[in-house]
């Protein structure tokens, strides 16, 4: 093929391969929409819908909150207030004995936008701001919302005081403090459950970027 037949060439296919993208903007253009993307980082603060309990829930299971402040990119409104976002239990253990308290994830995979489209969203638990029903759960740095456990001090106070009745019982210290160790594990309560009553409010980080449409000029 002659030097200027394929220049010719690869540049009718360069065009070709950018038309797809092109006609995509135009319709979004003609369609009054603009497409805005929400960077991976942004918080997201959300009104809890459904209860979850490391006792209760299993990994699957729906949940459902609503946005409590409105979600903005270069100084528009992207996600208003009241929109729904919707995730699912992911990795769940119940409390267990010897103090150890019970923990779940929640992983939110859909934000429903105000047209009723339904955009695949990734993001992950980071904090309590209010409990519903009492309690005090947290978060851990991983995302996980757990229950609380046998704090240092009550494991420190079981084992110093099983070690001393082992002392007082005629037994070398050694034998007392693995004696008292062991007592401590027998003697710890079970830990608390992970919950979260519907009404409370929780804070949700944007763990991948997503491109959302919005109406142009942000109408």
């Amino acid at each position: 093929m002659k030097p200027r037949l394929l220049g010719a060439f690869l540049a009718g296919s360069f065009v070709l391969s950018l038309a797809p993208a092109l006609l995509a903007q135009q319709e979004t253009a003609q369609s009054g929409q603009d497409e805005l993307t929400i960077p991976e980082g942004t918080e997201f603060k959300l009104q809890l819908h459904t209860s979850v309990s490391s006792k209760t829930s299993k990994a699957g299971d729906r949940v459902i909150t609503t946005l409590i402040d409105p979600v903005a990119v270069e100084d528009q409104d992207v996600l208003p207030k009241g929109v729904r976002v919707d995730g699912h239990i992911g990795e769940v253990k119940g409390a267990r004995r010897r103090g150890k308290g019970g923990f779940l994830t929640i992983v939110f995979d859909t934000v429903e936008m105000p047209s009723g489209q339904k955009v695949a969203i990734l993001g992950s638990l980071t904090e309590v701001f209010s409990s519903e029903g009492g309690g005090d759960p947290n978060v851990g740095v991983e995302g996980e919302l757990k229950g609380h456990g046998a704090s240092r001090k009550e494991q420190a106070a079981i084992i110093v005081g099983a070690t001393a009745a082992g002392a007082a019982g005629g037994i070398g210290p050694g034998i007392a403090a693995a004696s008292g160790g062991i007592l401590a594990a027998v003697l710890l309560p079970k830990g608390k459950q992970a919950v979260l009553e519907a009404g409370s409010l929780i804070g949700m980080r944007l763990d991948r970027d997503v491109t959302v449409s919005v109406p142009s000029g942000g109408k």
